[in-house]
């Protein structure tokens, strides 16, 4: 028997749902993990809604009279390392990422590193953020150096600005077991929009890799509350040589760090269901951890903050703490 589908994780946030005076306090309160915000013009307002996919996340926002700005100064104390590629679907922005400003119209999308000065107006414009880690992007583009400020045109980027339109219909009705599949399509879009650009480079990996870490991440999700599963029966039930294995996660932190990053991401998202009231330790357990200590000091250590505070905040929806939580994913 099949079980039920599971739907994509989401963030909802919306300025026209508060009162006129409260409204770029609260969506600079949403940024305050990454980015300071002001008010550009007189008529400030933003949409944003946001899904968790694999090992990433895909934002849509509607922004108008807002700015988004950090400084060298700040770049310690946001703590970001991750990068994001942010394709303006409608309207128009100004950017400066420290190489200089650019108007991105229409069609137009932008790599940046977002540990580096930013600074961004936004009028009236529609904008769909990709946000992964290093390890993650450089899965789908191979070595990132010389991505950061990078735009591309519309006549490169049109087969992916249709995907993510496309997605932004669909994403609430997907079932979440499609999503290392959609991030697959997403990233390979990427790759040949920058491959149409004139970016070629051979160190790329092939579509066979990525198509193995996806079957050994299915495989060892299957397994995860089995606390016996480890390393070892990975080896044996994967099929495939350990130098294999070696060359596709380490930048995964290797085998056994993988295995710990998927309990760790079924832990979490069995404190998101807001239908599972069970003990943490039982959860922990049902995770594949044989040690509630353990599981709460790593979940502490990956998502930066303790399994009983991020439980509480993800299951009364608050969008403040959901955003900053995910951001903490991505260093």
């Amino acid at each position: 028997m099949t079980s039920p589908a599971s739907r994509p994780e989401h963030i909802d946030f919306d300025t026209e749902a508060l009162p006129p005076g409260d409204r770029v306090a609260r969506y600079r309160a949403l940024y305050s993990a990454g980015a300071d915000i002001t008010q550009t013009g007189p008529n400030p307002r933003a949409t944003f809604r946001g899904w968790r996919l694999d090992r990433a996340f895909l934002y849509d926002r509607r922004l108008n009279d807002l700015g988004h700005s950090r400084d060298a100064r700040d770049l310690a104390r946001y703590g970001l390392s991750h990068w994001t590629a942010t394709l303006v679907l409608s309207g128009r922005m100004a950017a400066d990422v420290g190489m200089g400003l650019v108007t991105l119209m229409p069609g137009d999308l932008l790599f940046m590193n977002t540990n580096a000065p930013l600074r961004n107006e936004a009028h009236d414009v529609r904008v769909a953020t990709l946000a992964m880690t290093v390890e993650r992007l450089e899965d789908v583009l191979g070595p990132l150096d010389g991505l950061h400020g990078l735009v591309l045109r519309e006549v490169y980027t049109r087969l992916y600005d249709g995907l993510v339109r496309s997605l932004f219909e669909t994403l609430p009705t997907l079932d979440e077991r499609t999503l290392p599949g959609v991030t697959k399509a997403l990233g390979g879009l990427l790759h040949a929009a920058l491959e149409a650009h004139g970016r070629n480079d051979n160190t790329v990996p092939q579509s066979r890799d990525s198509t193995r870490l996806i079957a050994l991440q299915a495989m060892i999700d299957a397994r995860l509350g089995d606390q016996a599963f480890g390393p070892e029966r990975v080896v044996v039930e994967a099929g495939l040589s350990r130098a294999t294995l070696y060359r596709l996660l380490r930048p995964h932190g290797g085998l056994a760090g993988f295995v710990l990053g998927r309990r760790l991401e079924h832990l979490r998202r069995l404190l998101s269901d807001p239908h599972e009231h069970r003990h943490f330790g039982t959860i922990a357990r049902a995770a594949g951890f044989s040690d509630e200590g353990q599981a709460n000091r790593t979940f502490m250590a990956r998502f930066g903050v303790r399994p009983g505070a991020y439980r509480a905040a993800v299951q009364r929806a608050e969008p403040d703490n959901q955003f900053r939580a995910w951001q903490q994913e991505l260093r």
